[in-house]
C-alpha cells in the first residue's frame, strides 16, 4: 500500500479518536490541558528570577546588532545568525562546522555548563534554529524565552541598553547529533519510505512551484505543505500544546513516523523541528539543512509541482 493511499484513511482514524477523546473529557465533566514535552520555554517571570544566576545565559540572535545596542532583554549578549552558518559551503546556510560555533561561542563568553536562553525579535525563529544547531553540537541546557523582545514589552518589561561585557571563554563544541540533521542523499533515499513524513514549512506558493528561489520550483515528492507560521501565536508566541497537538496531527504528522522538516535554507524548517522534537516529544524529526536551496538546485532531484 503506497503513503499516498494511507494518508487520508490515517487521517479518518485521527479525527474519529480526537472525536472520541473529546467526547469522553465531555461525558466525565473532567478537562485537561496537555504540557509541552519538554521543559524548555521559559517565560518574562523566568527570566527575572534568573537574571542574576551566573550559571545563566541570555543571547539575543538574528536581528542586527544596531537593534540590539537600541534595547535588549537586561544581561544578555548578541550574537549573529552569520556566525552559526558555514561561510565556505557551497550550500548557502548549512550549519556552522564544530570550530566555527566554538569561535563563535567562545566570543560571547559561553561555558558548555551554563544554561543558555536563546531570544529574538520575530516569532522565535533565530531562536529556535539557534537552538537546533546548539542541540546539534551537543550543548546540554538549552531554552528559548517565549515570544523575545516582542513579549517582554507586551510584559511590562523594560528593555536595556547597557552592553554587559564577558570575559572569553574557552568552548568546545561537542560531537555532532547525527539524528536531528539530514541530507540531500538521506531524502531522496527516503522519498518512497511509507514509514518518512516531509514537512514543507514554506509558502503555500513555494510549496507548488509558484514562488521559485532556486533552478526549479516545487516540493519534495509526497510532503505535506504546513507552514512554519502556523505553530505561533499572534504575539509570537509558540501555540499551546493541545494546539500543536492538533494542528500537526491533524495534517498526518504522528509521532509514530521519522518526519523530515525542510524550508529554503533549513532556518524554517529548524522552527518546525523544535516544535514537533522538543515541544511535541516526536521521538524521530530530522532537519534537512539543505532545504530546497541544495533540492531545488540538484537536477538530480525528484520533484513535484
Amino acid at each position: 500500500m503506497t503513503f499516498d493511499r494511507m494518508l487520508p484513511t490515517r487521517l479518518i482514524w485521527i479525527l474519529l479518536l480526537s472525536a472520541a477523546s473529546a467526547s469522553c473529557a465531555s461525558d466525565s465533566g473532567e478537562t485537561s490541558e496537555r504540557s509541552y514535552a519538554n521543559d524548555v520555554l521559559v517565560d518574562s517571570d523566568w527570566i527575572e528570577a534568573n537574571m542574576d544566576d551566573s550559571s545563566v545565559r541570555l543571547l539575543e540572535v538574528g536581528g542586527n546588532s544596531e537593534a540590539f545596542a537600541e534595547g535588549h532583554l537586561p544581561g544578555a549578549s548578541f550574537l549573529s545568525m552569520g556566525r552559526l552558518s558555514n561561510p565556505d559551503d557551497p550550500v548557502r546556510g548549512q550549519i556552522a562546522t564544530a570550530a566555527q560555533v566554538s569561535a563563535a561561542l567562545s566570543g560571547v563568553g559561553l561555558g558548555r555548563d551554563q544554561t543558555v536562553v536563546l531570544y529574538d525579535r520575530r516569532n522565535n525563529l533565530s531562536a529556535a534554529r539557534a537552538y537546533w544547531v546548539l542541540k546539534y553540537y551537543q550543548h546540554t541546557d538549552v531554552r528559548i524565552y517565549n515570544g523575545g523582545t516582542p513579549k517582554w514589552a507586551e510584559d511590562g518589561r523594560a528593555l536595556s541598553t547597557e552592553i554587559t561585557e564577558y570575559e572569553p571563554s574557552n568552548y568546545r563544541a561537542g560531537s555532532p547529533d547525527p539524528e536531528i540533521r539530514t541530507t540531500w542523499q538521506y531524502v531522496v533515499d527516503h522519498t518512497d519510505d511509507p514509514a518518512t513524513l516531509f514537512c514543507d514549512t514554506r509558502s503555500p506558493d513555494e510549496h507548488l512551484g509558484l514562488d521559485v528561489r532556486a533552478e526549479r520550483g516545487g516540493h519534495i515528492p509526497g510532503s505535506i505543505n504546513l507552514e512554519w507560521t502556523a505553530a505561533v501565536n499572534s504575539n509570537g508566541t509558540f501555540k499551546s500544546a493541545d494546539a500543536l497537538a492538533a494542528l500537526y496531527g491533524g495534517a498526518g504528522f504522528t509521532p509514530d513516523r521519522q518526519i523530515i522538516t525542510y524550508c529554503q535554507s533549513g532556518v524554517r524548517g529548524a522552527h518546525t523541528w523544535f516544535v514537533l522534537s522538543e515541544l511535541l516529544g516526536y521521538p524521530s524529526v530530522r532537519n534537512y539543512d539543505g532545504s530546497w536551496g541544495e533540492y531545488g538546485n540538484n537536477p538530480e532531484s525528484p520533484i513535484e509541482s
